[in-house]
């Protein structure tokens, strides 16, 4: 008797002691790995296929991408097929899925075709419609794994004019839907067809946030466009976005049971912390060979520019520029988001770093505004959106300048109070001679008063800022200064 006892203990012991082992040799992972405003960031290329091998070894991985893979890089943007080399590396490492960003319009219709055309993962943007015999882009798509499948959705952010942020021209050919509008009520049909839905967010953190709190079925939302960097979770639905640059990713690890979730656990990676895969290394340099101009060095810089201090080196570039007819301006603009290097670091500048301030090849108009036309389109801009849909380059002094201008807000409290005023030392009923890019002239400024007042030179920006980093003998020592500021009306005269 003692000793079919002990058995039957022996044998309850012993399984008891396999049962988590069982049930964990049944389950399986699959990781799915986000990136989000690469910006042509090729050099962290390399890091990200070890990062993804890595998961691999692990279980089934998705890669996928939430918008902006281009303009960033020169030897991206100003490659003879300009956005392929960031798709080449993109179908190297082993991208799944993708939707677009604003960026991906920069260039027009064609070349966005020759991208997704050079691709060999799945594009999706729902609340795009593409004109007839272009390249198939679908609102979203299910990706089968065994008995499990993921519904992928994309959307692309119509911040401006119906559209994606940016100017008309390059939207010409394509029609959108409300960006936030679409991506809720195509959540229910992805759900219903899926395990597990996930939407690829080109909108924006503030249009992510709103959508989570809505009763979609979305289970994550994996944003791009405000180059935030966050994980956090929102009415059951998990929220994510990588900043830029591919400095980070978000991983997914679901872990399955028989086909159904057991468990989900998110967590933000930097790719940094790997080594480069040799494979891909070889292909940036490859990449990098196609333009070996972009490496000429054109000049020095004897100090840290910060991003502030590079935009204050492009105004001066406009404002120095001998244009044909001797025109020499008095007050010269740039817009703060046109300003696509983060920094300009002590030492050499190369032809690449100067593109890469401008991937937009941005030109320049000159003319005559009065102090009344100028404050009218600064305080445009800095008033845009609403507090329901805020303009994420409002609020702030978006319109940089070598004229000192103070910025007067309401005192009405609110979460971003409008400016009222625009106060600056220019002496009313003259007009001044100005230089700006042309994306403030067909943008923010009259159409009328651009006809009449203003020409277009055709000079461009980046042959503006070579020409002036020539001409400094010393090097360039950086004026990091913002001589724009932001004052409360009841703080004026204290």
């Amino acid at each position: 008797m003692k000793k079919h006892i002990i058995f039957f203990l022996f044998t309850l012991i012993l399984a008891l002691a396999c049962t988590p082992q069982e049930a964990n040799d049944k389950s399986r992972h699959i990781y799915i790995i986000t990136t989000n405003d690469i910006h042509a960031n090729i050099n962290m290329m390399p890091q990200l296929s070890t990062l993804v091998q890595v998961y691999e070894q692990r279980g089934d991985v998705i890669l996928a991408d939430s918008g902006d893979r281009v303009t960033g890089n020169a030897f991206v943007d100003d490659n003879p097929q300009p956005g392929v080399p960031i798709i080449e590396l993109m179908n190297a490492v082993g991208y799944d899925v993708a939707t677009l960003g604003n960026h991906e319009f920069d260039k027009g219709a064609e070349v966005l075709a020759q991208m997704i055309n050079a691709a060999e993962f799945r594009f999706v943007c729902a609340n795009l419609t593409t004109p007839e015999d272009y390249p198939t882009i679908e609102p979203y798509t299910l990706i089968e794994l065994d008995d499990f499948t993921l519904g992928i959705a994309g959307v692309v952010d119509t911040d401006g004019n119906g559209h994606p942020l940016g100017g008309d021209e390059a939207y010409a050919p394509f029609r959108f839907t409300t960006d936030l509008t679409t991506a809720y009520e195509l959540s229910a049909e992805v759900a219903a067809n899926s395990d597990f839905c996930i939407l690829l967010s080109h909108m924006g953190m503030e249009q992510d946030r709103t959508l989570a709190n809505l009763p979609s079925s979305y289970n994550w939302i994996a944003g791009g466009h405000s180059h935030d960097t966050t994980l956090e979770q929102a009415n059951n639905c998990h929220i994510s976005q990588n900043g830029k640059n591919l400095y980070y990713v978000t991983i997914a690890d679901i872990e399955l049971s028989d086909g159904e979730i057991i468990d989900i656990l998110y967590e933000q990676v930097k790719v940094s912390g790997y080594d480069a895969d040799p494979r891909i290394t070889a292909i940036v340099a490859e990449i990098k060979s196609q333009n070996p101009e972009m490496c000429i060095v054109e000049g020095y810089a004897n100090a840290l520019a910060t991003q502030d201090g590079v935009a204050n080196f492009t105004i001066d570039a406009l404002a120095s520029y001998p244009y044909d007819d001797g025109f020499i301006p008095e007050i010269s603009f740039y817009h703060f988001g046109g300003i696509r290097l983060s920094n300009i670091l002590a030492g050499d500048i190369t032809r690449g770093d100067i593109y890469n301030n401008d991937p937009f090849q941005s030109t320049i108009y000159v003319g005559e505004m009065t102090p009344t036309e100028i404050r009218r389109f600064i305080l445009n801009k800095y008033n845009s959106g609403s507090e329901e849909r805020p303009d994420k380059e409002s609020h702030y002094a978006y319109f940089r300048s070598d004229l000192p201008y103070t910025i007067v807000l309401s005192d009405t409290p609110a979460t971003q109070p409008d400016a009222i005023d625009i106060l600056f030392d220019l002496e009313q009923g003259r007009s001044y001679r100005v230089a700006m890019c042309n994306y403030i002239a067909e943008n923010y400024i009259d159409k009328e008063l651009v006809a009449h007042s203003l020409r277009h030179t055709e000079v461009s920006v980046r042959e503006a800022m070579l020409r002036h980093l020539h001409s400094l003998n010393e090097g360039l020592t950086p004026d990091n200064t913002v001589y724009q500021v932001e004052v409360h009306h009841t703080d004026i005269n204290r």
